[in-house]
């Protein structure tokens, strides 16, 4: 029997631009399933639309708390994302678990794409795991952002390369004027 999911999203603005939260349910349950971050040349509910064309604007008391953490984080205030409504599981097994080991990363501080490698036990992965991180459909929440190049250089970004420096910033992580970040924020 073919059952039609209803898929949601929600904007929250902020100095950076609209960020789109998608998400449905699996049950009675919310679910997200994707955050799509802010481009300059495209709205953010042309990309959802375009992604998702039969997305409905809808709000869910469930969801109230991850909205407001990620407007939180926008202004540059410290949260601590739950897992709770984040359908995870969606993400193949290698990803996932990138994407788990990016969660550990500190506010504040970054890691290089090979020592993330390391961490889960793939050493010289670095760009397996770059390419993982490229593909994280919860940016914020899983702060892809804070894995940068060894060498101290941002590296990629979905949301490109100034909106990943403005999200290290907004976590104090400085940038020096040859675009490095200094080794004490490497964690």
């Amino acid at each position: 029997m073919f059952c039609e999911k209803t898929v949601y999203y929600r904007l929250i603005a902020s100095i950076l631009g609209d960020v789109g939260v998608v998400w449905l349910f699996e049950g009675d349950t919310p679910v997200i399933v994707c955050v799509q971050l802010p481009r300059k040349d495209v709205p953010t509910t042309g990309i959802l639309r375009e992604n998702y064309p039969d997305v409905t604007e809808g709000l869910h008391k469930d969801l109230e708390e991850t909205f407001e953490y990620i407007g939180a984080f926008l202004e540059g205030r410290y949260v601590n994302f739950s897992m709770k409504y984040v359908k995870i599981d969606q993400c193949h097994d290698f990803q996932r678990r990138v994407l788990l080991e990016t969660m550990q990363i500190p506010w504040g501080s970054v890691t290089s794409y090979g020592d993330l490698a390391k961490k889960i036990s793939a050493p010289g992965a670095a760009r397996a795991v770059g390419s993982a991180l490229a593909k994280n459909p919860f940016p914020l929440i899983i702060p892809c952002h804070r894995v940068v190049k060894s060498d101290g250089s941002v590296g990629q970004f979905g949301g490109g390369a100034e909106l990943k420096k403005a999200l290290l910033r907004l976590e104090g992580v400085q940038i020096d004027d040859r675009e490095r970040i200094a080794p004490a924020f490497f964690r």
